[in-house]
């Protein structure tokens, strides 16, 4: 029994041998199997990842290279015109001809030219007559105005002076009234005051009034004194500025009289008499108010005896009361009166209506039938000869012989010795790079290419504001211009630190971006892949750009690529042709 134990674990011994050795055999068989299958993929995968050429970035300067086309015209044009309707004898002048100063270049039939210039000489007189007319009458009514002014600044006056007058004697008769009253009742009641006393006051107070009246009117005497000297010194200023060759006045008494009027039409001085006038009428009514006091105590005292005292205070009181109505009334007519005097003389102060238009359109007419006269004038002078004003190029002729003239230009001649001018249109981005005074070369067209020209100007378009108009100096020793030009020039930008081809920048919408070259260490080895950075231009033309952005200095980036690329892709480098 053992021993067949024994033989049987003898044999379950090589039986469990045997199975290890397969199983190692068969580890060593995927072994190698895998390694295959890597080999294999590495192999395949090489063949199938994108081939890139890539070199890394320099510093450098971003040339630009501006061409553009423009036309050439003259600093100065001058455009040569005649009088219209004038028939033509001959066109001397041909578009393209270079003349100099004094050439004839349109001869005029003088004839002709005769008739037209006696024709425009009789509508000249014609219209100096009818102004001449017309200023005299213009003369005529102003001075017209003028006096009606002056009465009216008088009747003004005098209805204000009727107007105080009437309110000042209504004053006085109410002032009066109340003094025969109050000098009744108070003789009457004041049993103490004797009658020689009341008496002697009220003369007092009349010759008191009598010296103010006196004083008034020598006031009024000395403005009127005063305003008569102002009207002397404007006499004789006027007599002499009048005076003739022979140092005689020609001043007349008419005139003299005017000058009068107008001194005393002054303002200031209507104000003066009207004041010293209302002072003589205060004190004159002052003075008649002390004077009848002193009349109705008189004939109170004289009529005492017939009437009781009761009966005559009340007959005094009563006509007082009607004289201070009456005073009321006067001063109320007073205002309405001196308001409707200044209306009246609001009105005669308003200027007339004067058709300044009108006017205006007539002087126009005058001034253009002389410049008529004195433009075929000058062409008569010279026998209808019309001549270059200067050295320079025909550009224009619109006139035949056998035609007439118009009123539009005959002739347009280029001013050489005034020098040229280039003009062009700039795009927004080219013209960036041009300013004021940069030095230009322009392609005449006819072979001929001038360097060194000098920008004139550089602005912004009227009508398009993402375009400039740019302009550039020809000097007058440029010949055989021709219409058109091309400008060329060569701008250089600053260095900048990082310049890649364009082949290198790729963009996703208003985003650039570029491929930089990145190796990673991996449990197969070193393997090559690309990182997408994003970049921004800082300048560009149609070869290269400058950028900048997250990558290293001397990190190479991707030129060119068999496929394309994503972030993080392997690539194999390759040398590019």
């Amino acid at each position: 029994m053992k021993l067949k134990q024994l033989m049987d674990f003898e044999m379950d011994k090589n039986k469990k041998s045997s199975l290890q050795v397969k199983a190692v055999k068969a580890l060593a068989g995927f072994l190698i199997l895998m390694f295959l299958l890597t080999i294999l993929s590495r192999a395949a995968d090489s063949l199938t990842i994108a081939k890139v050429t890539a070199s890394a970035a320099t510093g450098g300067v971003i040339s630009h290279n501006i061409e553009v086309d423009g036309n050439i015209t003259p600093n100065k044009d001058i455009a040569i015109s005649t009088s219209a309707n004038i028939k033509i004898a001959s066109v001397e002048a041909t578009e393209g001809k270079t003349v100099k100063k004094g050439d004839l270049l349109i001869q005029l039939d003088t004839a002709d030219l005769k008739k037209k210039l006696l024709q425009a000489q009789k509508e000249l007189q014609v219209a100096k007559a009818t102004a001449s007319d017309k200023k005299a009458n213009e003369a005529i009514a102003a001075d017209t105005k003028s006096k009606s002014l002056q009465r009216s600044y008088e009747d003004y006056n005098q209805t204000v002076a009727d107007a105080n007058d009437s309110v000042s004697k209504a004053k006085s008769a109410m002032n009066e009234a109340w003094n025969a009253y109050n000098t009744y009742k108070n003789s009457n009641s004041n049993s103490g005051e004797t009658d020689t006393t009341v008496s002697d006051s009220l003369e007092k107070t009349v010759e008191e009034k009598q010296l103010a009246y006196d004083k008034a009117v020598a006031n009024l005497d000395g403005v009127e004194k005063d305003i008569e000297a102002d009207v002397q010194k404007e006499i004789e200023k006027a007599e002499e500025a009048s005076k003739d060759e022979s140092g005689n006045s020609t001043l007349t008494q008419e005139d003299k009289q005017k000058i009068r009027e107008q001194v005393n039409a002054r303002p200031e001085n209507v104000s003066l008499l009207q004041n010293a006038n209302d002072q003589i009428n205060t004190a004159k009514d002052a003075l008649t108010e002390a004077e009848n006091a002193l009349s109705a105590y008189n004939e109170q005292q004289n009529n005492s005896s017939s009437a009781s005292y009761d009966e005559q205070l009340k007959t005094l009181y009563d006509d007082y009361k009607a004289k201070e109505e009456a005073y009321n009334e006067a001063v109320k007519q007073r205002q309405s009166t001196i308001q409707s005097a200044d209306r009246t003389l609001e009105d005669a102060k308003a200027p007339e209506n004067v058709d300044t238009a009108t006017a205006l359109t007539e002087n126009d007419d005058l001034e253009e039938k002389q410049l008529a006269v004195d433009e075929l004038q000058k062409m008569m002078d010279v026998n209808g000869k019309i001549t270059a004003p200067s050295d320079g190029l025909i550009t224009k002729v619109n006139v035949t012989t056998g035609e007439t003239t118009t009123e539009d230009t005959a002739i347009r001649i280029s001013d050489q010795s005034a020098g040229y001018k280039f003009t062009a249109t700039l795009d927004k981005a080219s013209a960036k790079y041009l300013s004021k005074d940069d030095k230009v070369t322009l392609n005449l067209g006819n072979g001929t290419t001038v360097e060194g020209l000098t920008v004139q100007s550089i602005d912004v378009s009227a009508e398009d504001k993402n375009s400039y108009e740019l302009t550039v100096s020809i000097p007058a020793k440029v010949k055989k211009l021709g219409s058109i030009a091309t400008l060329k020039v060569e701008k250089a930008s600053k260095k900048y630190d990082t310049c890649v081809p364009l082949g290198a920048l790729h963009s996703d919408g208003d985003k650039y971006y570029v491929y930089v070259i990145n190796e990673k260490d991996t449990i197969l080895g070193t393997e090559t892949a690309v990182d997408k950075v994003q970049v921004d231009i800082l300048d560009k033309n149609n070869e290269q750009a400058a950028i900048e952005g997250s990558f290293s200095w001397g990190q190479q980036f991707v030129l060119t690529s068999s496929k394309t690329l994503r972030n993080g892709d392997r690539v194999r480098l390759v040398e590019g042709e």
